[in-house]
């Protein structure tokens, strides 16, 4: 965590408890307003919806919201961001619609934490996501788009920035995204087994479940039983 963020949570947090304004309740949980969001948002009703879409025991390891700027979103290109029992995300958001995205795309990343043996211990996700990465791997190779990086490794499960890279930057959004429908929910679930999970979750309380349940049914099984209280 970087020490911006440690500095805030250890020093403006406490005086955003001062300024009534500035803190809410989300649940138990406290959510601290470090820079003013846009005019259009409302934080209330954003948090409602949350409310209304994710279990309460699944936010049992979430210690504190934080909205504002954090150099570290610049540093690594992210608007939202999991860590250490804390969830933080952009002040800068379109509409309530994308700030509630960030927030349980986030949550999902807590709910990983509060239930990781339930959700990788049989490594049925693991290897549903290598499986896809195996066969975009394939797809790129058999046009031509791997000629100069075949050392790039698509079997790791964790973040891989070389390869983040190159689908990203060299190949790009709009050819990524052409190769990965049907085969991931989005072109960020290849990110990584985290991101993909996250993804997935995102997509079963907000989108469409039916369409989770189809491209990834090991995520869906998985998270359909989180949901379901059968954990």
């Amino acid at each position: 965590m970087s020490s911006e963020i440690k500095s805030f949570i250890k020093e403006g947090s406490l005086k955003i408890r001062k300024n009534n304004d500035k803190l809410i309740a989300f649940r138990d949980i406290p959510v601290y307003i470090k820079d003013p969001l846009p005019d259009n948002i409302d934080i209330l009703e954003v948090l409602g919806e949350v409310e209304d879409k994710v279990p309460v025991r699944l936010t049992d390891g979430i210690e504190g919201f934080y909205v504002g700027f954090f150099k570290e979103f610049s540093e690594r290109n992210i608007n939202a961001m999991y860590r250490d029992g804390a969830v933080f995300v952009t002040n800068k958001q379109d509409n309530n619609d994308d700030m509630i995205d960030d927030l349980i795309h986030e949550i999902a990343h807590a709910v990983e934490d509060l239930h990781a043996e339930f959700i990788y211990s049989d490594s049925r996700i693991q290897n549903e996501f290598i499986g896809k990465r195996v066969r975009l791997r394939d797809m790129l190779r058999e046009y031509g788009y791997l000629e100069d990086h075949g050392d790039i490794d698509f079997e790791e499960l964790e973040y891989n920035s070389e390869l983040d890279d190159y689908l990203y930057k060299k190949l790009g959004y709009e050819k990524l995204e052409t190769f990965t429908n049907g085969l991931f929910i989005t072109p960020y679930a290849t990110i990584g087994v985290r991101e993909y999970f996250a993804t997935a979750f995102e997509d079963c309380l907000l989108k469409n479940p039916s369409y989770v349940k189809k491209i990834s049914p090991m995520a869906y099984r998985k998270i359909e039983k989180l949901l379901n209280r059968e954990v």
